[in-house]
């Protein structure tokens, strides 16, 4: 017998919060906004919010890390 593993999505917990403080969703329905299980406006602009929000975060933590690099590097 082998069994269905389907993985759930992790999504940036840090992201999240930013956008639950800015629109007052629950956590939840930013989730199911972000997967798709919701339509509408607020939804998809939620789901932009997410992508754009994300993209910047993992932005943020390379040049942070490369930052460490160059001071480890250099000492």
């Amino acid at each position: 017998m082998s069994k269905n593993i389907k993985s759930k999505p992790s999504y940036n917990q840090d992201v999240l919060k930013i956008i639950k403080e800015k629109h007052g969703f629950s956590y939840d329905y930013i989730r199911k906004s972000i997967r798709g299980d919701r339509a509408g406006i607020i939804c998809d602009l939620i789901k932009a919010e997410y992508k754009r929000l994300d993209n910047e975060y993992k932005i943020v933590r390379e040049s942070q890390a490369n930052r460490l690099k160059k001071e480890i590097g250099s000492k």
